[in-house]
């Protein structure tokens, strides 16, 4: 990037930034969303409204580590490369899981693309009123029962999974999140449980040396049964109940299974297609939202003298 373009792209931000303070003021939204990752420095953040609540998204680890003290709250998406409306979707339904946003709010958004250094998109929500974000307008005001880390980890864990499949190969996968118990009622085992007889510790999805091995699990047959708190269940179940509600045409078994065993429980289950690579998350028997499958973040390149 030039450094005309460099210069302009510094405006920008700082003129969106501006305006999304106008705007929350004058509707009275309850949060602000911001990709930190399409900012020029986190010195911009200061132009942020203190008036609402300040929700940072970003997929660099260097970066959610530098926005603590901020005053916001930091939501780390996974490494990769994520479009605006999946930026924005992710960071919403994390707030959702945790309860600091509720589907009656209105809130505002800025996203941008981290290559282009620049905020470029600002958009504007009321939640429960919203059909492009949401597949549903029956959207939780929170996820019962399960730890909103451990909601966060199994979501951008089901998008590595969409992105980088097995080995290079696309991969469909299906993780099965909390009401472990009424979940493994309505399942049976299709292979011998990889995780049976070890240590809660040793399997809680929260521990990120477990994440590989979990991928390695998602070439078995069947969903992983996890627990509110983190804690694997069971991998390689086969799921009985079946869904009742209306899915949209071309979608397969894993996705029937994931909506059904959302009818019977209080499950929220993760649907990864192989076809496609997109996410499905399932709650009440409905696709609440989906996010398109990315691309593994490439490094940025280093700037040349003079740029």
């Amino acid at each position: 990037m030039s450094q005309s373009e460099a210069a302009e792209a510094t405006v920008l931000n700082a003129s969106l930034l501006e305006a999304a303070g106008r705007i929350c003021a004058q509707i009275g939204a309850r949060a602000l969303f911001v990709h930190a990752d399409a900012l020029k420095g986190l010195e911009q953040l200061e132009q942020l409204p203190r008036e609402v609540e300040r929700h940072v998204t970003t997929c660099s680890a260097e970066l959610h580590e530098a926005l603590v003290g901020r005053g916001c709250r930091a939501i780390r998406l996974p490494e990769l490369a994520l479009g605006r409306l999946d930026i924005i979707k992710m960071g919403v339904l994390i707030a959702l899981s945790e309860g600091s946003i509720t589907k009656q709010d209105t809130i505002v958004c800025l996203s941008g693309l981290a290559e282009n250094g620049q905020i470029d998109t600002l958009m504007v929500f009321r939640l429960d009123r919203e059909k492009e974000m949401f597949q549903t307008s029956e959207v939780p005001n929170a996820v019962d029962g399960i730890d909103p880390k451990v909601f966060e980890t199994v979501l951008s864990l089901s998008l590595e999974l969409a992105s980088e499949g097995r080995e290079g190969k696309p991969r469909g996968a299906l993780l099965v999140l909390g009401d472990h118990e009424l979940v493994l009622q309505y399942s049976r085992q299709l292979v011998i449980n990889p995780f049976h007889g070890y240590p809660e510790e040793q399997r809680n999805i929260l521990d990120p040396t477990l994440r590989e091995t979990i991928k390695e699990f998602s070439a078995i047959d069947g969903a992983f049964v996890i627990r509110g708190d983190g804690v694997i269940e069971a991998a390689g179940r086969h799921l009985n109940a079946a869904p009742r509600a209306d899915l949209p045409l071309g979608l397969g078994s894993r996705h029937m299974a994931a909506s059904g065993i959302t009818e019977v429980s209080a499950a929220t289950s993760f649907a990864v297609s192989e076809s496609t690579g997109t996410v499905s998350v399932f709650k009440d028997g409905k696709i609440l939202m989906q996010i398109s499958k990315s691309q593994p973040a490439q490094p940025a390149r280093k700037k040349k003298k003079g740029s």
